[in-house]
């Protein structure tokens, strides 16, 4: 992967690897984000700040947060880890 990611490589980047694992596994992507795969597309979701990991609501990752979320999400890709939901 080249170190100038874009926002529509990650998002086929993470759609890839999300796909590839059995349901219930989620990206850990950020201390308040994941993203799962619902059976036909990513769903990104923020965790509830009660530190229990339970989800909180789901949102759409557009380019203003992946900018914002880009070094995060940069590092996601370059070392996935993922969480049972």
């Amino acid at each position: 992967m080249n170190d100038l990611m874009t926002y529509e490589q990650f998002k086929t980047d993470l759609a890839i690897a999300l796909h590839d694992h059995i349901p219930g596994i989620a990206a850990d992507l950020t201390d308040s984000a994941i993203a799962y795969w619902n059976g036909h597309k990513v769903i990104y979701a923020y965790l509830r700040h009660d530190g229990t990991g339970r989800l909180d609501s789901e949102f759409e990752l557009d380019e203003r947060l992946f900018y914002q979320w880009y070094t995060e999400l940069h590092s996601w890709l370059s070392n996935p880890h993922f969480k049972v939901l």
